[in-house]
This record gives C-alpha cells, structure tokens and sequence, in this order.
C-alpha cells in the first residue's frame, strides 16, 4: 500500500484480491480492513460473494464532506470475535499480543498470564493519545494559516517601497543632470557672446592705437589685431569644442538614466514573478496539508465523540498513524519564505558617475639624481620647443638646479646655480617660447633661455627698497599677454610685477581674506591664488595697486586639505594640487575656467608637490 498526501495518508489500491492498477483509492472496506480504488469497490457491490462486505465499504467522499456519522462509522465494523473461539465475541484485548481481540474463555486457556485489557480502558487510553494529537495539529494548522499571508503582504510592501524609492532616485537624478545641461548650454551661449564681445574690444581698442600711431604703426597694429584675432578665436574655439564635448556626455547620461531605470523595473518585475509563483507553490503544499487537516480533524473529532469503545479502539490507531503523518509534513519548515518577501535591486548599475574630460601622465619623480646628488623637484613647467622645464634644489640646500628634458624624460641641457643660502628653494614659469622665468629663495628672480642654457639674475632686494630681509619668494608666474613676471612672499598679500628685463614695474596688493600666496598662475587677464594658510583658493582681478576679489574656488570634499599648485591649459580649464600637510595626502583637482565647478578629483602620490600643463605636440595638450 502506497503512503501519501490523502485522507488516511493512502492514494493508491493495492488491495488484498491483488489489484496491480494502482488506480486512485476512493473506498475503504472494514471487512478487508484496506483501501479501494473504483474498479475494486465495483466489484465488492456486485460480486455475490463479497456481499457480506457491501455494507462495510466506506466511501471517502463521504469522509471529506463530513457527512458520515459515529453511528454509521461503527456499522460499518462488526464487533470483533475471538480468533480461537470464532463463535465468542471478544470482550477483552490481549497486550502482550500486540492489542489481539480475546474471548473469556481464551483468557484461562492461550492467554493465560498474558497482560490483558478491557476495551473500555483501551478506548480511553487512546482517546486520550489522539486528543493531544489533534490539539498539536490545530495549533500547527493555525501558525501555517498565518504565516503565508504575511510573507506574501511583506514581499508586496517591500516591492511597492524599493520601487517608488528607485523612481524617486531616478527623478532627482534627472532633475539634477538636467539642470547640469542647462547650465552647460547657457555656458555656451555665453561663450558665443563672449567671442564676439571679446573680437569688438580688440577691436575697438586697437582701431584707437590705430589712429594715434603713423603709417607704419598703423599697418603694424593691424597685423597684431590679426593675431589678437586668431589667438582668441582659437581659444574660444577649443572652449566651444570642450563644452560641446561635455553637453555630448550629459546628453548620454541622461539616456543612461532611462536605460538603467527600465532595466530594473523589468528585473523588479521578473523577481516578483518568480517569488510569487515560489509562494504559489510553498501555498499549494499548505492547502493540501489543510484539506487532509480537515478531514482528520473531523474523523477524529467523531472517534472522540463516540462512546462506541471498539470504535476508538479498532478506529483509532489508523487515525494516530495518519495524525503522525500530517504533524510531520505540518513541522517542515520553509526558510525561503523570509528571502522571498524581499526584493534586491542593484542600485550600482544606475551610471550616476561624473564623466572625466582630461587625463594625467605619468608622474615625474619628487627627486631626481644628478652626477650623484640628490636634487628635489620645486618648480616645473612647459617651453616653446615642447620640452619640460623642472628646477629644484640640492638635498643639502646649497644648490638650485634647472634641468631641460624631453617628453620622454631624456635630459637635454641641465644648469646649476650655487646660492649662499641653506634652502634655495627653485620655482620657475614659462615666460616666452624661448625664456622660463625662475625665482630662487630667499629673494632671487632670474630668467633662464631654453636654447642657449644662459641664466640672469637679480636679487629683489636689490631692486626693491621696500622687500624686508627676512622675506623669502615663495612663487612666481608670468602674465604671456603683457610678458610681466609675477613673484610672491611669505606672510605678504603684495605680489611685485617685473618685465621680461628684470625691471621692476609695480605692486599687486592681493584682497584681505587672502593670508598670502603659495602658489599663483595668470588666466584670461585674472590671478588665480592659492592661498595655503588660509586653507582657500580665489580668483582676483590684476588691479594695478589693490586687486579685487572675483570668485572663489569651490573647495573639494577634502576636510583641512590646503591649495599648495596651481596651472591652467590651453583653453583655460585649472588644474589645482590639495594637499593635507606638505607630508601628506594629495588630490588634484581639474575645474572649470572660473574656477566655480569641480569637474574632477583624482588621488596622487603623496609626494606630488607641482602641476603643470605641458605642450607635448603642435596643437595638443598633454597633463
């Protein structure tokens, strides 16, 4: 007989006539004490032989719709005669025999001595065995009924938040890069304008030169505003091709954005289904455990009910089995139900990134060895010819340096400077396409020549009555437009103008809020300071006396990181080292021409002390 999920935990005949169909069971007979599948039960109501079986064959349904009663339950058995004695109906039930219907006469005779029971305290004993029984499979019954719906409500509830939290995101993201394009696309009308204005001052400017000068200076400004023209459209031009570059990219991001957001909304999809047809199934295997809950509940409770003692005692032991059956298939635990209340949704996919516009070569070492000294690398910066120019000074500090190299780090012609001082800090800047001009502590501003490897030099003390002995440089940078070098001091907001011959020319008194200048470079006619001490960067007009404050640069996420280098391109982007201590941690930072937009932060080596944008080829930039 084959075990399963049915009432009575039996779902195919196998009978005692030999039936090998193994068709569904739907009688069961008290005098075969088996099941019956249709064909059998057929034959039991028809074969006149078995005719004494006919009103001992229970249907299931009947079990099932609970439409059978204790009084028809127990006609269907007759009570039970003793085996030895078939003419004696059994009073007594021997234990020792495994529970074996006994007659009196038996109980002096086979069974005599045998641990023997009345069928009342049976009865009993058993009744008692299946209520405990039926009451654990009620409280199982009751914490299945409950848990299914929960996880389902929880797995809904999760789904309906991670979806509207994806949608929010997704809104704000868009919203944001929106605003990014609009913004771009405003930058490039202002651009446009800006041509235009910038072409009309040259213009204007020059045309009143233009009728001062004689025939000759005539024609010679006008060649220079041929130039001035050029060199502005062509400025203009790589600024429009950068922001076109970058309004392309945010364009893309935004179909990233939609990209991304159905993608997830279709796996959010996918998972749900498949969790709840996982939960379908886990429902469909309590479903079934609850109809065979049902219908054992109801034999039971009849048996129970009854105060037909042989029905509890023949009745009950397959009942007890049965109960068994469905305690253990109602105790299987289903872990899966708390993963599949939940919902995952890969947030990383989102391209929320901001897109990178330059990229930074390989590093030049902070020290450098020359005819066996160690020499550290203070200043670096670009030359006509496409070569890199790195001043510095000896380990020891009694020498300063200039070294020429080309893109691949060859050396091409090297200068030592001796210097009376313990720290000749060596700073320079391109100047002209044939000139770098240096400056070299404690107060020295010097112009090197790239081709011939000449040096000139002036002490600015010299030169300048007002610079105090203990003042030492601590940066330099040329104005290209007006061929000025620009030198600033510690603890000093001046910045003190030269020409191209060393001449001193003026001061440039830099804005309050400034402490005084590590690092400064000249772009679109503005300073942009790196203020160390004051842990900021600024942007200022180049006010003859007294600058003023045009902006500040937006400072990176970086808690106490000081401005220490600053540089710009070819089109006026700006390139900033932050750094945390002068032993410490260093980023550099790329922003847009004023300095108002971070566009990117990239980690450096610690020891990245200078930035400086190089002319590698005719025409490109390499940083």
């Amino acid at each position: 007989m084959y075990k399963s999920n049915s009432p009575l935990g039996v779902t195919r005949c196998a009978n005692v006539y030999g039936c090998s169909k193994q068709l569904r069971v739907t009688s069961y007979c008290f005098k075969c004490n088996d099941f019956l599948c249709q064909d059998c039960h057929n034959f039991h109501v028809k074969n006149k032989l078995l005719k004494d079986h006919q009103k001992h064959t229970l249907s299931l349904e009947d079990i099932e719709s609970k439409s059978i009663t204790i009084e028809k339950l127990a006609s269907m058995r007759d009570a039970p005669r003793c085996l030895i004695h078939p003419e004696k109906i059994s009073e007594l039930y021997c234990k020792t025999c495994d529970n074996l219907p006994v007659c009196m006469a038996c109980m002096l005779g086979v069974h005599k001595g045998h641990d023997l029971y009345e069928v009342g305290a049976l009865a009993k004993s058993t009744r008692e065995m299946l209520a405990k029984k039926l009451e654990t499979l009620e409280k199982l019954h009751k914490e299945r009924n409950l848990s299914i719906p929960k996880a389902k409500e929880k797995l809904l509830s999760n789904v309906k938040s991670e979806k509207e939290s994806l949608l929010k995101m997704y809104e704000s993201k868009v919203k944001k890069t929106k605003t990014e394009k609009d913004d771009v696309e405003r930058r490039r009308e202002e651009l446009k304008i800006e041509k235009q204005k910038t072409e009309k001052q040259i213009f204007d400017s020059l045309q009143r030169e233009k009728e001062k000068e004689i025939e000759m200076v005539n024609k010679k400004y006008e060649e220079l505003f041929k130039l001035k023209k050029i060199e502005s459209s062509n400025l203009l031009k790589d600024r429009e091709s950068y922001v076109e570059r970058e309004l392309a990219q945010l364009i893309q991001k935004l179909e990233n954005f939609n990209r991304d957001k159905e993608e997830l909304l279709e796996s959010i999809k996918i998972e749900l289904s498949k969790n709840l047809k996982d939960i379908e199934a886990i429902l469909e295997y309590f479903e079934n455990t609850n109809k065979r809950f049902k219908n054992l509940h109801a034999l039971a409770s009849s048996i129970l009910a009854s105060e037909n003692d042989w029905t509890a005692a023949l009745c009950i032991p397959d009942v007890q089995d049965a109960a068994d059956n469905l305690i253990k298939d109602l105790k299987k635990d289903f872990p899966e139900l708390q993963t599949l209340s939940n919902v995952k949704i890969n947030y990383k996919q989102l391209s929320f990134g901001k897109p990178s516009m330059f990229k930074i070569s390989e590093q030049i070492e902070s020290k450098i060895t020359l005819n066996n000294t160690y020499y550290y690398v203070d200043g670096m910066t670009s030359s006509g010819e496409g070569s890199i120019v790195i001043s510095g000074c000896s380990y020891g500090g009694k020498e300063a340096f200039i070294i020429v190299i080309d893109v691949n780090g060859k050396i091409i012609r090297q200068k030592k400077i001796t210097s009376g001082s313990f720290s000749p800090l060596q700073l320079c800047d391109f100047l002209s396409q044939t000139k770098v001009a240096t400056v070299c502590q404690p107060n020295t501003v010097g112009i090197y020549d790239v081709y011939d490897n000449s040096y000139t030099n002036k002490n600015i003390s010299d030169v300048i009555s007002s610079w105090p002995k203990d003042r030492y440089v601590t940066c330099v940078a040329t104005d290209p437009v007006n061929n000025h070098i620009l030198v600033g001091g510690i603890n000093c907001r001046d910045v003190y103008v030269f020409d191209d011959q060393l001449n001193y020319l003026h001061i440039l008194t830099l804005p309050e809020m400034i402490k005084w200048p590590v690092d400064i470079t000249v772009s679109d006619g503005h300073l942009l300071v790196c203020d160390y001490d004051g842990k900021k960067a600024y942007v200022t007009t180049m006010d003859e006396n007294k600058c003023r404050l045009v902006g500040e640069f937006k400072k990176p996420d970086l808690v106490d990181f000081k401005p220490w280098s600053v540089c710009t391109d070819k089109i006026g982007l700006v390139y900033m080292l932050w750094r945390y201590g002068i032993l410490g941690q260093c980023y550099l930072v790329q922003y847009n021409f004023d300095g108002s937009q971070l566009i990117t932060t990239r980690k450096m080596d610690d020891e990245a002390y200078v930035v400086a944008v190089v002319d590698t080829t005719k025409g490109k930039n390499s940083s």
